[in-house]
């Protein structure tokens, strides 16, 4: 029986038809949350939000072609709130949507592996999207089908969402598993069970939560609470493997080994804070078989995801790198490095907070200040209250400026400090949406002509 009909997701949540469709035994083509982009025959997943509630939203999924709707009991009932689209559409209610979700996603999971299709997932403080990017970049690239995470799908909805946007006939899906509390990361391998598991690195992230990096590395490590058998696991250089549960699905991946040189051989050193990632990449995809020439020239024409280390050339030999989609003291020093090595007239670093790191917060932002003054870099602007402990820290070495909160005018205030020729990047946790600061920055110097750094 194929999984998505309508008796099996019934059986599969513990459901009860509110509607029940005319053939239990039809067959719908997948499941979606978000009316805006819902397939024609997909079920319709309410769930409600912070500041959404998608059961307000059944009427318009069933007029975009959703076959089915699955509700909460939990919440407010059809009547009154879901329109008149609604009548006649099977509705199947559950006690929790959310639940009902991971429920599908933890059985979709042993339909994947019957068909065979490879579960890669991928873990670790920083890089996971990159090495995710990379990783789907290489195998399709080899020819090999399959998904993965669409942009930061890493908790506790997105993980399952990925999963069951998988074909069972793919080779593969790529699947990013995040966290930040405590026992995230060993509720979704459960629902994972990686057959490849990537650990990209170990680092100062959510420290708020987790006090320190022996609690990062016990939450990171938790993947390997759900390795089976013959389950492979690739670490980055950061990733306490020895003596760990990771050490035996670690040593059946040592043979490939002797690709490192030629990884690091080929991979741009431009992309400094990618080699890591995809060096990663590479070993996920010798163990899925790809050619390693292949693989090789793959990874040489990859790109990578908008906000990581994305360089953005403009007029008069400006030149923007994009690398605020997020940040943790780990990320931040592997920035500010790889920043040190690009050749410009001056090196601009425009710095945002660094969110979650709890009594440790203060230390960290000053750090990054000292830093800036033994680092050849020629400017500093600091954003954010907690950021003015960098600007404290570098302001009497290097040119500082200091901006406490965001206002209307900030973007152009930032864009008339910067100079022809500068290099500028932009690093912050994602609340800070630095990426609001490259606008201005396009209008004061316009789009890049002729031959630009790439």
């Amino acid at each position: 029986m194929s999984f998505w009909t309508y008796q099996n997701l019934a059986d599969v949540t513990g459901g009860q038809w509110l509607v029940g469709p005319d053939d239990l035994g039809a067959e719908l083509t997948g499941l979606w949350h978000d009316t805006r982009d819902i397939q024609a025959g997909q079920a319709y997943l309410a769930i409600k939000g912070d500041n959404f509630d998608g059961h307000d939203f059944i009427g318009k999924a069933f007029d975009a072609g959703a076959a089915l709707a699955i509700v909460s009991a939990a919440l407010p009932s059809l009547e009154g709130g879901a329109g008149e689209s609604t009548r006649n559409q099977p509705v199947l209610k559950v006690a929790d949507t959310v639940t009902a979700l991971q429920d599908l996603a933890r059985a979709y999971r042993d339909e994947l592996k019957r068909g065979g299709c490879k579960v890669i997932g991928i873990a670790g403080s920083n890089g996971k999207t990159t090495t995710r990017h990379l990783i789907h970049h290489v195998l399709t690239h080899a020819g090999l089908t399959g998904t993965q995470s669409p942009k930061s799908f890493n908790n506790h909805l997105g993980v399952p969402l990925t999963l069951l946007s998988a074909k069972s006939s793919d080779d593969f899906v790529a699947a990013e598993i995040g966290t930040n509390h405590p026992g995230e990361i060993d509720f979704l391998s459960a629902i994972a069970r990686p057959d490849i598991a990537v650990i990209t690195s170990i680092g100062e992230e959510h420290l708020e939560f987790f006090k320190d990096i022996e609690g990062v590395t016990k939450e990171e490590l938790s993947i390997a609470n759900y390795f089976g058998d013959q389950t492979l696991c690739v670490v980055g250089n950061t990733v306490p493997w020895h003596d760990s549960p990771l050490e035996p699905a670690v040593l059946r991946v040592e043979p490939l080994a002797y690709a490192a040189k030629e990884i690091r051989r080929v991979i741009d050193p431009t992309h400094e804070p990618t080699r890591e990632c995809a060096h990663l990449a590479a070993w996920v995809a010798l163990i899925m078989d790809v050619d390693f020439d292949h693989a090789m020239k793959a990874m040489s024409c990859a790109t990578t995801p908008p906000g990581r280390w994305e360089k953005i050339p403009l007029g008069n030999d400006v030149l923007v790198i994009n690398d605020a989609y997020n940040a943790n003291p780990t990320s931040l020093h592997e920035a500010i490095d790889s920043f040190c090595d690009q050749s410009a007239k001056r090196r601009v670093f425009v710095f945002g907070e660094m969110y979650e790191l709890g009594d440790c917060s203060e230390s960290y932002h000053a750090m990054a200040g000292q830093n800036m003054c033994f680092m050849p870099m020629d400017v500093l602007v600091a954003i954010g209250p907690m950021a003015v402990h960098a600007y404290e820290a570098s302001k009497d070495e290097k040119p500082s400026h200091f901006f406490e909160s965001w206002s209307d005018d900030l973007p152009d205030q930032i864009a008339a400090l910067l100079q022809p020729g500068d290099t500028v990047l932009l690093k912050a946790s994602r609340g800070m949406r630095l990426e609001r600061l490259i606008p201005a920055i396009e209008r004061r110097f316009g789009a890049a002509q002729g031959d630009q750094p790439t």
